[in-house]
């Protein structure tokens, strides 16, 4: 197990700084100096405050710029940040985090924004922090300012309960400053408050308010999911020691099984599409039968031979996060990390010796690493840490670990 984990980390050391590459860029400094260079893209999922850059792309070391020095900087055909003195509002959309205000609770601060949309009649900017999406617009004739969205609870008249609300004063804002043509007060009702619906607004505004005027719309990350059949070869082994008679320890021998399975991944839209969360829904059943020993009471009298059979069927299900580290455009590498819980998982385990278990099994974890083609054809080792399959049995262990090569194929 722990020679697997060092070779897991092992390459995941090797290529992950492989993986973020330092592309065509530019920056402005303070003073309005242009410099051309390769920042490291790291299509970050929260709005930086820095970036490393150099000015060759093979200069041994990177430099650093901060937000205090540098008022824009971009990556070629990919994004383009702004600094910009706003007034914010950080109330956190976390539902734990609601309060009763309705309000915005404005700060002043100076912060990078990204450019989602630039044209003659309207800009779009994104803001992203820990637990808030903030989006800021601009015209000739209104300041930049932020589109108002928060939600917070509110009580029920005479019945005491609480709900969560909306302040949808972004709606308003579109309404009196950003709208065009037919746009009708119901299509602005209509507009949530993300990204694809408001970059698409802004866009189709500046191209009914001035069709040449639209000048920038960065490229944007998409998320993707694909669903994939992975059959499986599983090299399995199983203990079973006994606390209370040394006499009932099993050791069962090596057994390959054989599982079939459906992936589901999706790839999260941020840092390079380097990331996605994982579920494995899989069949499986192991039956073996192991013998062991029980020494006789009579001394030069041959140990008994008895016979402890093994019965564990299950659904599945590893539930995780995945890293890739792209060694070209069309194959990756990748690592991930898996809870695993048994959907009616059972196992029996009998003795000749009247010995009885039958119960409910445990969780686990699984570490893979592995090697994707075109996000087609994927291969990967896994190791699974051991499973009790006598979860009903506090008094009694049965550690059942496998090592896994799975096969996955796209069929969506």
């Amino acid at each position: 197990m722990k020679k697997s984990l060092l070779i897991i980390l092992f390459f995941y050391y090797a290529f992950s700084n492989a993986q973020i590459s330092f592309e065509k860029g530019y920056f402005i400094s303070n003073d309005g100096t242009r410099t051309e260079c390769f920042i490291k893209n790291l299509d970050w999922k929260n709005t930086p405050t820095e970036f490393k850059y150099k000015l060759q792309l093979n200069d041994s070391e990177s430099k650093v710029e901060t937000i205090s020095a540098v008022q824009e900087f971009g990556i070629e055909n990919e994004s383009t940040y702004k600094r910009f003195k706003v007034q914010i509002d950080r109330t956190s959309d976390e539902v734990k985090n609601l309060t009763t205000n309705e309000n915005p609770t404005w700060t002043e601060e100076t912060i990078f924004l990204k450019i989602l949309v630039e044209g003659d009649a309207a800009n779009l900017y994104e803001y992203t922090g820990e637990e808030i999406k903030r989006f800021f617009y601009q015209t000739p004739n209104s300041k930049l300012e932020q589109l108002i969205y928060l939600r917070y609870i509110s009580e029920l008249q005479n019945e005491g309960t609480q709900n969560i609300t909306q302040n949808n004063a972004y709606q308003k804002q579109l309404f009196d400053n950003v709208r065009c043509g037919n746009t009708t007060p119901n299509d602005i009702r209509k507009l949530t408050y993300k990204r694809p619906e408001l970059t698409n607004y802004f866009i189709e505004y500046n191209k009914c308010a001035n069709p040449s005027g639209l000048k920038t719309k960065t490229k944007t990350t998409k998320g993707e999911l694909f669903l994939r059949i992975t059959p499986s070869i599983n090299f399995v082994s199983l203990n079973i020691p006994d606390r209370n008679d040394y006499n009932l320890n099993v050791d069962a021998n090596n057994k390959t099984i054989f599982k079939i399975g459906f992936e589901g991944e999706y790839i999260l839209p941020y840092n390079k599409n380097k990331w996605s969360v994982f579920i494995d829904p899989t069949y499986q059943k192991y039956e073996n039968e192991s013998p062991y020993s029980v020494k006789s009471f009579f001394q030069n009298t041959k140990d008994v031979i008895y016979h402890a059979k093994i019965e564990y069927s299950s659904v599945e299900i590893p539930v995780g996060v995945r890293h890739y580290m792209f060694l070209n455009k069309t194959s990756k590498l990748f690592i991930n990390l898996a809870y695993v819980f048994d959907v009616n998982g059972k196992a029996t385990i009998s003795y000749d010796q009247t010995e009885y278990y039958h119960s409910r099994t445990g969780p686990n974890f699984a570490f893979g690493f592995g090697y994707n083609y075109k996000n087609t054809v994927s291969l990967e080792m896994r190791m699974n840490t051991a499973k009790d399959l006598l979860a009903d049995y506090p008094n009694s262990d049965a550690n059942y670990k496998s090592f896994s090569i799975i096969l996955g194929y796209k069929i969506l």
